[in-house]
C-alpha cells in the first residue's frame, strides 16, 4: 500500500498512520497539517473510501480559522463505518494562490493537493 502523494507535501495526514488496524464502528481523530497559513486562502476536506463529497474540515490551535497548518476531523460512524479491509483517507488541500507541489484544477481556477493514507478496518466486538 502507497501514500498518495509526490513531491514536497502541501497537505499530509499524520493520523491515523499508513496501514493501521483500526475498529471498523471506531470514532477516528484524522489530524493532520498543511503549508497553509492566514494568507493563502486554502481549504482542507477530507473523503474517506471515495464516498463523496468531500467533507470539510476545521482548522486548529488558531483564532483567525483560515490557517489550516493544523486540521482534524472526527470521522463517526454516521458519516461512514470504515470497511473490513483496506480503506483510503484522502485529505485535499484546495487554494486559490499557486503552490509548487500543487496542480491547477481546470474546472475550477484553483490550485489543489492530495494526500492519503491506506487504513485496514478489522472486527471489533461491537461489530
Amino acid at each position: 500500500m502507497s501514500v498518495f502523494q509526490t513531491g514536497s507535501s502541501f497537505v499530509e495526514i499524520n493520523s491515523p498512520i499508513q496501514d493501521q488496524q483500526i475498529p471498523r464502528n471506531a470514532i477516528i481523530n484524522i489530524s493532520g497539517t498543511s503549508q497553509d497559513n492566514n494568507y493563502s486562502k486554502c481549504k482542507i476536506m477530507i473523503v474517506v473510501n471515495k464516498e463523496f463529497p468531500y467533507r470539510d474540515i476545521k482548522p486548529i490551535d488558531n483564532f483567525s480559522r483560515v490557517d489550516y497548518s493544523k486540521w482534524s476531523f472526527i470521522l463517526t460512524p454516521d458519516y461512514t463505518k470504515l470497511k473490513l479491509g483496506e480503506n483510503k483517507i484522502t485529505s485535499k488541500a484546495v487554494c486559490d494562490e499557486y503552490h509548487i507541489t500543487m496542480a491547477k484544477d481546470n474546472v475550477t481556477g484553483r490550485y489543489i493537493k492530495h494526500s492519503s493514507v491506506n487504513v485496514t478496518g478489522i472486527i471489533n466486538s461491537l461489530g
